[in-house]
């Protein structure tokens, strides 16, 4: 009988570290702190194992747990809550990912971002940059000493108005940033910017303002492939940001047409992208307008470029409606949509079917980058808590990848 007990109480020696390994992925970090001390072999696997911690609003008391585990085994951290009382970033020398929300830090914690040095970080993201740190921010990026492994940076700030680049900061280049994602720029600075990138392959940005002469003056960037842009007037704006990105292979264009003549926009599209961007493959689009055809304008924008043989029409509320490729339902209430529009045709009564509207998800880090089929959900859902060999969506390939 002693025998049998004793057999079954080692039962768990003889399972080999792998298998803790694999067993512990889908394990939250919490509980995984919480099973140290029980077994001094485990232990040890826990210790081996690298975590994925996010830290959402909560208090001091309630976040104790981070301080368990070894700094070097955190390689991939998301703040949008209070700061720790008992973090400090540059004790996170193994970190690869890191997410903050400055809306809810002290200063002295908003000093550490532009002070810290990590030597492995490969993507960082920052929202609700304050005003206090928008110049030190991109000092720091530019610099390119304290996140030398930076390849994949998405900020957004605060009061984007008020952002300029000084003759000091201009100066500075990184060569390491691939992917580059900023809330809004100005076309005025978009020169210098990508003066300072010379490696970039992806930009994202929303430009409120018209083009301004001065920024066409600027050299083309060779090097990026991928622009996802929202402009003021895509009529105007496109030709000019096509100009000066000459090897783009993926284009999505965002903005509002008013009431122009939709197809004879995307016919003068179909001119110029074989001229500017000969090596363009991919093409996505939301334009907004406001007109009366819809099914016979969708036909013969299709036909016009193979390039736009996914574009879609979206109907909202009178005739609003948006051209798009890559989103399924109208977004209703955005910038571009007339609430109280003047009726083309004489007044009809009209029953609107509401529609829940999925666009809200729309500025989500992870979904905005891409839409997973069922395959990649999985591999995301199964590593979610990034212990292990975790899965990651890289937003300069758009493909899931490994960490390394």
């Amino acid at each position: 009988m002693n025998d049998s007990l004793s057999s079954n109480q080692l039962r768990l020696e003889v399972l080999p570290d792998e298998l803790f390994l694999e067993i512990f992925q889908y394990v939250n970090p919490i509980d995984l702190c919480n099973l140290k001390g029980l077994n001094r072999r485990i232990d040890g696997i826990i210790d081996a194992v690298r975590m994925n911690i996010t830290v959402q609003w909560k208090e001091d008391r309630e976040l104790d747990y981070i301080s368990r585990p070894a700094p070097t085994q955190i390689i991939r951290l998301e703040m949008h809550g209070k700061w720790p009382s008992l973090l400090y970033l540059h004790t996170l020398t193994e970190l690869r990912s890191l997410t903050l929300n400055c809306r809810c830090f002290l200063k002295e914690q908003r000093d550490q971002i532009v002070n810290v040095r990590l030597p492995h970080l490969e993507r960082l993201c920052v929202v609700n940059v304050t005003h206090d740190l928008h110049e030190s921010l991109l000092d720091t990026l530019f610099r390119g000493e304290h996140f030398p492994s930076l390849t994949t940076c998405r900020l957004e700030f605060e009061y984007p108005y008020d952002l300029e680049l000084n003759e000091y900061r201009s100066s500075l280049t990184n060569n390491a940033i691939r992917c580059l994602c900023v809330d809004q720029w100005s076309l005025f600075n978009l020169g210098a910017l990508w003066n300072q990138l010379p490696n970039l392959r992806r930009f994202e940005t929303s430009f409120e303002e018209t083009y301004d002469p001065k920024v066409w003056s600027a050299k083309p960037h060779l090097s990026i492939k991928h622009l996802r842009v929202t402009v003021n007037s895509p009529s105007h704006d496109l030709e000019k940001l096509l100009k000066l990105t000459p090897n783009l292979a993926r284009l999505r264009i965002r903005g509002g047409l008013g009431r122009s003549s939709v197809v004879n926009y995307f016919e003068k599209l179909a001119e110029l992208l074989p001229t500017l961007v000969p090596h363009l493959q991919q093409f996505d689009c939301e334009l907004y307008c406001y007109s009366i055809d819809t099914h016979e304008n969708e036909f013969n924008i299709q036909k016009l470029n193979t390039l736009f043989k996914e574009i879609r029409c979206l109907s909202g509320l009178g005739h609003n409606r948006c051209y798009a490729t890559d989103i399924k339902i109208y977004p209703f209430n955005n910038e571009y949509e007339e609430s109280s529009p003047r009726l083309l045709v004489p007044s009809t009564t009209t029953t609107f079917h509401r529609y829940y509207d999925e666009y809200n998800g729309y500025h989500d880090y992870d979904d905005y980058h891409q839409d997973e089929d069922d395959d990649e959900y999985e591999a995301w859902k199964r590593n979610e808590y990034g212990n292990g060999p975790n899965m990651y969506w890289d937003a300069e390939s758009d493909e899931w990848c490994s960490l390394p």
